[in-house]
């Protein structure tokens, strides 16, 4: 069963919901960002912005999401 399992499956990655959070910060931003140097500076200020409770959320969802992927048989779950 396993060896049909997606091996990257987006359902138990939750880093992903972090770039989608981040993403979100970056396109809100009032300026746009014209260099690198810049991006990065926003990148950095956007991620320390992330309340510590989405970390927390990602972390304590682990469990359903897991349990979403098994009943799913590795098809796409509402995470």
């Amino acid at each position: 069963m396993l060896e049909d399992w997606p091996s990257q499956s987006p359902d138990l990655n939750p880093i992903e919901h972090l770039w989608h959070e981040l993403e979100i910060r970056l396109r809100n931003r009032p300026n746009n960002l014209n260099n690198l140097k810049e991006l990065e500076h926003a990148l950095e200020e956007e991620w320390n912005k992330i309340p510590q409770k989405v970390f927390e959320n990602l972390i304590e969802s682990m469990p359903q999401r897991i349990q979403a992927c098994i009943r799913s048989n590795g098809w796409p779950t509402k995470y």
